[in-house]
């Protein structure tokens, strides 16, 4: 495939919602191949939970060793997102990937935090909101420098690659490039959302970092968020992403956690997640638990893709801004650095509706 790389000297500076420094972009030299995809999907997921419920899904290949997306679908977007790395260059990384896409594709590439924050806290990013970069060729070499404050040697992060394309036509994604990170860490339970089905049920979504020894996922419920019984059993097959429908249509607030089995017989669990039966809308933001050590659960209405959930000082200081998983009722978010103190937390589902409410940190 013919290597191509970007000719033109690209230097923007692009401030997202989620990322509290601005994101420098510029062309780069020196990507070096970690992963060609020939013998394993390597940890990706496709989509994730992470990712916008109306992404199409790439597929791993073994013959041909790389990523693809083969819906046949002329306008979609697509996704592809890491396991967990280890940032260990100070404000920087360098990424890229080889392609093969219809005319017009576009790519967005973001840097996410990790286990050590909530899901879709932007780090880095080489968009601004909605836009995109237009791929250059049909096929080629994408490689870049993104520079950014918030990369801060020791945070766990994830690297996210979407696509989106209104021409029919494979897309491929191959020769995942980087310099900034150590290898995939071993770990459990990155994320842990609630959705609900059409037809009245509930569909359980977690992430997973790389297993390591993992037998099986229990799904636990419960009506008081005490006392948990067995509701179901997922083998550990060293997926990314695992998810649980639930057979009965809840008739009461439930409460959701997954406990992993590993193959000694050690576990741990996620923290609890509620589901409300209620089909009117939250009036007010409910937010566990008070005071809280570490991470907090904010209960809101289902998120739409624009919403944006912002983590303030009582002066007015903004601390963090997160997006929550599209279409879910639960985003946790990560307190274990901050100091003792009362926090504000504002949620704006982005047409206008803002929810307020108050975190303690012990």
């Amino acid at each position: 495939m013919q290597k191509f790389l970007l000719s033109s000297v690209l230097l923007l500076a692009v401030l997202t919602a989620g990322s509290q420094s601005p994101t420098v972009v510029s062309n780069a030299s020196n990507c070096i191949v970690l992963y060609n995809f020939n013998t394993t999907n390597q940890g990706f997921s496709s989509p994730s939970i992470y990712s916008s419920p109306d992404d199409v899904t790439f597929n791993w290949d073994a013959v041909a060793g790389n990523e693809i997306e083969t819906s046949g679908l002329s306008v979609r977007s697509a996704s592809l997102i890491s396991p967990v790395y280890l940032q260990n260059i100070a404000g920087s990384s360098t990424i890229g990937f080889r392609y093969e896409a219809p005319t017009g594709t576009e790519y967005r590439i973001r840097i996410l935090s990790g286990t050590t924050s909530p899901p879709l806290e932007i780090l880095a990013t080489t968009s601004n909101g909605p836009v995109y970069t237009p791929l250059p060729a049909l096929a080629g070499t994408i490689c870049l420098l993104l520079t950014d404050a918030d990369l801060i040697v020791g945070r766990l992060i994830r690297i996210e690659f979407t696509f989106r394309s209104n021409h029919p036509g494979d897309v491929i994604f191959d020769d995942m490039s980087q310099s900034a990170f150590t290898s995939p860490l071993p770990v459990t339970f990155e994320g842990f959302v609630a959705r609900k089905n059409t037809d009245g049920t509930t569909k359980l979504l977690w992430n997973v970092g790389e297993e390591i020894n993992v037998e099986s996922y229990i799904v636990e419920t419960s009506i008081n968020g005490i006392a948990f019984k067995n509701a179901g059993t997922v083998r550990a097959t060293g997926a990314a992403i695992y998810s649980f429908s639930l057979a009965e249509i809840p008739v009461q607030t439930m409460y959701y956690r997954v406990r992993n089995v590993d193959i000694g017989g050690a576990s741990k669990y996620t923290n609890i997640i509620k589901m409300y039966v209620s089909n009117q809308p939250l009036t007010q933001l409910e937010i566990y638990p008070v005071p809280a050590n570490d991470m907090v659960t904010v209960q809101h209405n289902p998120s739409p893709n624009a919403a944006k959930i912002t983590l303030i000082t009582t002066n007015g200081r903004i601390i963090k801004e997160l997006m929550p998983v599209a279409n879910t009722y639960q985003t946790q978010v990560h307190i274990g650095t901050l100091p003792k103190g009362i926090y504000l937390l504002r949620y704006d589902d982005g047409k206008n509706n803002i929810m307020s409410g108050k975190i303690i940190k012990q």
